[in-house]
């Protein structure tokens, strides 16, 4: 069942969040390590982040512009969307992460396919890690595609430049403690 997110379930939400990030951004190749994935979704599960989550769905839920979804299985969220509307025509999904333990069950769709139908005809961009070869293709399936000169870091930390190294590729630096995107955009649908 998809169905809105309400702020008391930020606590299952940012678990199935850190369960998703823990399986799909280590990467060995990109100096994405399993440690510092686990390090950094754990900081997600602390009461403190925890407090800060739930506050951060109530904002989200009641601003005007933002849409936030979640997938239900037998009374346990495994999934979720976020979109969000920037300007008339000009959309974004910050979010779109299934739990493991569920994929290929058709969440991952259902949540896309909602999040669409909210967005309408606007453009649509998201940001994903260059080797997530699965989401990239699911994105395609909808119209996304990669967009040029969008390669940037995410959560810049302490980190060891290594774009010398002979598995460097795509113009992306290995670094450590950083998880590399790109940006995939749909242009706006013709009615």
């Amino acid at each position: 069942m998809i169905r809105e997110a309400v702020s008391q379930e930020a606590a299952e939400i940012r678990r199935v969040h850190a369960r998703a990030w823990r399986v799909t951004y280590p990467n060995e190749r990109y100096g994405v390590t399993p440690e510092w994935v686990a390090q950094f979704t754990e900081s997600w599960l602390t009461e403190e982040a925890l407090a800060r989550s739930t506050e951060l769905i109530a904002a989200v839920l009641a601003a005007p512009n933002t849409f936030y979804r979640v997938a239900e299985v037998d009374g346990h969220i495994v999934g979720f969307v976020h979109a969000v509307e920037h300007a008339p025509g000009d959309a974004e999904i910050p979010g779109l992460y299934v739990d493991p333990t569920v994929l290929g069950a058709g969440i991952g769709p259902e949540l896309m396919e909602a999040a669409l139908e909210w967005i309408g005809a606007a453009a649509a961009r998201l940001d994903v890690a260059p080797y997530n070869e699965r989401a990239i293709r699911f994105y395609r399936r909808y119209g996304f595609s990669g967009v040029p000169g969008s390669e940037r870091l995410f959560n810049v930390m302490p980190w060891v430049d290594l774009s010398g190294h002979p598995d460097a590729q795509d113009g992306l630096a290995l670094n450590l403690n950083a998880l590399p995107i790109i940006t995939m955009a749909r242009q706006a649908q013709l009615s």
